[in-house]
C-alpha cells in the first residue's frame, strides 16, 4: 500500500462516491447486515472535511417489481435527508436460463465428464450505467478541483480506471498542482488484501459495518419517530 498524502490531513476535502449494490452485496454476504452510506462515507473521512457524498443505485422499475420498487425509493429517500446525493438508473430485465440442480465446481470437473440438469426460465435484473457514472462524476470532481481526496467504495476492480485516470491528468498537467489523491473503501471479511492502482485502501470490516448499521425495514412506511431519531443523531455527530 502507497499513499502519496496523510489519509487523515484534516485540511483534506474529500468527496465519496458509493457503488451501491457492490457495498451492499459485500456487506449482506460476508457480515450478514446492512449498512448506511452516510455513516460509511464518515468513517472514511475521519477527521478531514466531507464534500459530499453520492450514492450510485439501480431501481427496479414499478411494473416488474413493485415491491422492491417501493423499498428501494423509502430507502432513497432517507439518504437523501442526510445528505446524500442518490443517482439512480432503472434496472433492465431480460430472461435468463437458471440451472434447478446442483453441479459441481467447474474446476474439479474432467474433461470428458457430462451431467444432465433440469433447467427453468427467470426474469433478471440488471444494472446498467452504474460504474460509467461513478467514474465520470470521479474523475470530473477531481479535475474541476472540488475535492482533494477521491474515495470510491468498490471492489470493484475496474473503478481503478479512475485512479489512473486522475493520476495521468495530474502528470500531464503538473502546473495545475491538483495532486488528487484517490482511496478505495473495500469490503472484506478475515481476509484483507491491497486494492491495486489507489493511494490508500480502507477496510470496511465486521466492526466499521456493525457501527454503521441500518436497520430501518423498508419494506414498510418507516416510523416518523425512529426517522427523527435517526436524522437528528446523525446531525448531532
Amino acid at each position: 500500500m502507497s499513499a502519496n498524502r496523510d489519509p487523515q490531513r484534516s485540511t483534506d476535502r474529500v468527496m465519496v462516491f458509493i457503488d451501491g449494490q457492490n457495498l451492499y452485496k459485500g456487506v449482506s454476504k460476508l457480515h450478514r447486515l446492512r449498512v448506511h452510506p452516510v455513516l460509511i462515507a464518515r468513517e472514511l473521512i475521519g477527521t478531514r472535511t466531507n464534500a459530499g457524498v453520492r450514492y450510485y443505485s439501480g431501481v427496479h422499475q414499478p411494473r416488474e417489481n413493485p415491491d422492491m420498487h417501493g423499498l428501494v425509493m423509502r430507502r432513497h429517500k432517507l439518504m437523501r435527508r442526510t445528505g446524500v446525493t442518490v443517482i439512480e438508473r432503472s434496472l433492465r430485465y431480460h430472461w435468463e436460463w437458471s440451472i434447478d440442480d446442483k453441479l459441481p465446481p467447474p474446476h474439479r470437473a474432467k474433461d470428458d465428464e457430462t451431467h444432465k440438469v433440469r433447467v427453468s426460465r427467470r426474469r433478471v435484473a440488471r444494472e446498467k450505467g452504474i460504474d460509467l457514472a461513478l467514474g465520470i462524476d470521479a474523475v470530473t470532481a477531481a479535475i474541476s478541483g472540488d475535492a482533494d481526496t477521491i474515495i470510491i467504495v468498490s471492489r470493484d476492480r475496474d473503478l481503478a480506471e479512475v485512479a489512473k485516470e486522475i493520476r495521468e491528468r495530474d502528470r500531464a498537467n503538473p502546473a495545475a498542482g491538483n495532486g488528487v489523491t484517490v482511496e478505495v473503501g473495500a469490503v472484506v471479511g478475515e481476509r484483507a488484501y491491497i486494492l491495486d492502482g489507489y493511494d490508500h485502501t480502507h477496510f470496511i470490516d465486521r466492526d466499521m459495518a456493525e457501527r454503521c448499521r441500518d436497520d430501518f425495514d423498508y419494506r414498510k412506511k418507516l416510523s416518523k419517530s425512529q426517522v427523527a431519531g435517526f436524522l437528528t443523531g446523525i446531525e448531532e455527530a
